[in-house]
């Protein structure tokens, strides 16, 4: 018996082996980062908002136990570099949330093949990409969001109007009254996702959320190119209010942001929200993406695109979920059901 787990990995090495196969790729996995990856990721296109040096230290530094490296071929020929890390449970992109339109370095045209071939149930968000998921068989759990934005050439105001909202921003910015905006302050982007962190965490990851570091990372990569800067709002010397602000294609993409709960009743999120709108027009940008999942952003901006997300889960774990489930079945099948016990009332014997 002590040779069944060897057996189930070889198993599984030669099904995942297989399915690579199947789109006329390779797969071969590293547990640390060799010399072969460099060679590799200086022939595979590098994104602006995930260039090769930032993507390589995402995966030099994460934790070897809760970090896979897949390096995917045709005919030789590196076409995906896949960097996953495994931070909730789960796989993921090691830039999951953390930068958009990008999973992991990776030729045009190869996504659906690429996921399809990669041997781990990975969960996937597919934010601002130019077109929807790739339809392949391996794809569950799909689900769409719709993201809200426009173009800053068009009156924002008058889209404010449509609801309360324009009358708030005018309230917000009179108690807002001798307030500050400060851009890209030093530590401005650290403290901002710092507290960001600290409120949705809420204590359940310990000191920190496990993707923490990597976002801090990220920003101090993108901060140096010009492509993420952050808006805190003063109180004096305070900052009472803050958020980032990525620049992709052009585009400002609100990111990670905070409030100080004791600056409520000044509506200090309502008055930085309306500063970033203002900022990013007057700063050139040709529009802004607020996000989705939230009501309130359905008032800042109309529907603008989608945000997906799915769950890649590979032929071999299919099967032996099945497996399972049916030898499941099975078992309860055999189980003895258990006698009723008839009680019967004495007075009516």
């Amino acid at each position: 018996m002590s040779g069944m787990p060897w057996i189930k990995n070889v198993g599984k090495q030669l099904l995942a082996a297989r399915c690579a196969a199947a789109q006329g790729l390779r797969v071969k996995s590293f547990d640390d980062w060799q010399p072969e990856l460099d060679e590799a990721l200086t022939s595979l296109p590098e994104k602006q908002l995930l260039p090769h040096g930032l993507f390589r230290s995402l995966m030099k530094t994460a934790d070897p136990e809760k970090r896979r490296i897949r390096l995917v071929t045709e005919h030789g020929v590196p076409v995906a570099l896949a960097g996953l890390r495994n931070r909730w449970g789960c796989w993921e992109p090691v830039a999951q949330w953390i930068v958009p339109g990008v999973l992991f370095p990776m030729k045009e045209g190869y996504a659906a093949r690429v996921l399809a071939a990669l041997d781990l149930e990975i969960q996937i968000g597919w934010w601002r990409w130019n077109e929807p998921p790739p339809k392949i068989d391996c794809i569950t759990q799909i689900t769409m969001t719709p993201t809200r934005g426009m173009a800053l050439s068009e009156d924002f105001e008058h889209y404010w109007r449509q609801s309360s909202l324009f009358k708030n921003t005018r309230t917000a910015k009179k108690r807002c009254e001798g307030f500050e905006l400060r851009v890209d302050v030093p530590n401005a982007a650290e403290l901002t996702i710092r507290k960001w962190d600290a409120k949705w965490r809420q204590g359940k990851w310990g000191a920190e959320s496990p993707d923490l570091a990597e976002r801090l990372a990220a920003a101090r990569c993108l901060e140096e190119r010009g492509l993420l800067h952050t808006l805190l709002l003063f109180h004096k010397e305070e900052p009472v209010a803050g958020a980032t602000v990525m620049i992709d294609r052009n585009d400002a993409v609100a990111h990670c942001s905070f409030r100080d709960p004791e600056y409520d009743w000044h509506w200090v999120m309502t008055r930085l929200m309306a500063l970033m709108f203002y900022w990013a027009k007057e700063t050139g940008l040709t529009s802004i993406d607020v996000g989705g999942s939230y009501d309130y952003k359905e008032r800042w901006a109309p529907e603008g695109g989608e945000k997906w997300e799915f769950v890649v889960c590979p032929e071999y774990v299919r099967s032996e979920r099945r497996i399972s489930a049916f030898t499941e079945k099975v078992e309860n099948s055999l189980k003895p059901r258990s006698r009723r016990s008839v009680s019967f009332n004495s007075s009516q014997s």
